[in-house]
């Protein structure tokens, strides 16, 4: 064998090596994505958790019962407790909606999409979350989102 065979042959070699590394390369960033794709459900899952036990609570449960009537009969106190739970509960909806392309990764982006806005018309439901969403938007607390417009009773 001369050097030309060995210098061919180490080509070769280096090539394999090559694509090896390339495929233990995707193996690790699939399982990354994988890991990434639990985490950011999880996190979703906690949010709502989290605001379903602040609904639980005794005052806060109240609160909401009345504001579901009519925001305007809710007490000064009660308004701030009210449009803070509004607050919360509309940028959990946003994170979710517009993350959907990234977390979903079971489900599909436009499953989440469709349970956030069943979740969306389901809160947007009542009198008194819609009136303290209007004051809010019009006092520049949150924005008015363009996908808020497919819920029939935001318009």
């Amino acid at each position: 064998m001369d050097l030309l065979e060995i210098g061919a042959i180490a080509q070769v070699l280096g090539a394999v090596a090559i694509l090896l590394s390339l495929i233990f390369v995707i193996i690790e960033l699939r399982k990354n994505l994988k890991q990434n794709n639990i985490a950011n459900t999880l996190q979703r899952a906690i949010e709502w958790e989290k605001i379903l036990y602040k609904q639980m609570e005794g005052d806060m449960a109240k609160v909401i019962v009345k504001a579901r009537e009519s925001y305007e009969c809710l007490d000064d106190v009660e308004k701030v407790q009210f449009e803070a739970f509004v607050q919360q509960s509309m940028l959990i909806h946003y994170r979710g909606f517009r993350t959907a392309d990234e977390s979903a990764f079971l489900i599909g982006a436009e499953e989440l999409r469709g349970r956030i806005k069943a979740h969306a018309t389901d809160f947007f439901a009542s009198r008194g979350v819609c009136e303290c969403y209007k004051i809010l938007t019009q006092r520049s607390i949150i924005h008015d989102e363009p996908w808020l417009k497919e819920i029939p009773k935001i318009t």
